[in-house]
């Protein structure tokens, strides 16, 4: 298969997030999938066969990139969005694999250009960004509004824990697998 996946976060670093991504790259090599990554400019290069990383431009006031929503995440996405269509431009994939975030530009492609996506759901965006700014209370309905539509266009969700894939049945998606994320202590 021809997959496009989309990390938006620093690639690699020895956290969370990119350590699962790792881990579903060196499965999607060891399958033999062409894999195209569309990553932020930090982080370094890991090889693959069959693994081309594709990174956003490296700009001088975005740096330190660190978890969760931020402006320069956003400035990140921004330009996530144009280095994917020129990717999909070029290229036919038949899969689009989203973390975070970036589950708004696989929905995007599977609107306008029919794409399959899998949705690699860490935790609920609308709920993380209420908790982080209060004031976005006013806008719950409609940031679990965006959240619902990207679940259920999703070919399969990924949901790290049983707790998560319980609590987005009520956006009744297509199909739910829970992967729990691994213990890296020894």
């Amino acid at each position: 298969m021809n997959v496009l996946l989309l990390a938006p976060h620093p690639f690699y670093q020895n956290r969370g997030t990119p350590i699962a991504v790792n881990l579903v790259l060196r499965v999607l090599s060891e399958r033999g999938d062409q894999v195209d990554m569309v990553t932020y400019p930090e982080g370094r290069d890991i090889e693959y066969p069959n693994v081309t990383i594709h990174r956003t431009p490296r700009l001088p006031f975005v740096r330190n990139i660190r978890p969760g929503f931020s402006w320069k995440k956003l400035v990140c996405d921004f330009f996530m969005i144009f280095k994917v269509i020129g990717l999909i431009s070029r290229k036919r994939y038949d899969l689009v694999h989203a973390g975070e975030e970036s589950v708004f530009i696989a929905l995007m492609l599977n609107l306008f250009c029919k794409l399959p996506y899998v949705y690699d759901m860490d935790s609920s965006l609308a709920q993380q960004l209420i908790e982080k700014y209060p004031k976005l209370t006013l806008l719950n309905s409609f940031l679990n509004f965006c959240e619902r539509v990207a679940v259920q266009k999703a070919a399969v969700v990924v949901a790290v824990c049983q707790a998560l894939a319980t609590d987005i049945q009520a956006y009744k998606p297509k199909n739910v697998v829970v992967i729990p994320d691994i213990s890296l202590l020894n």
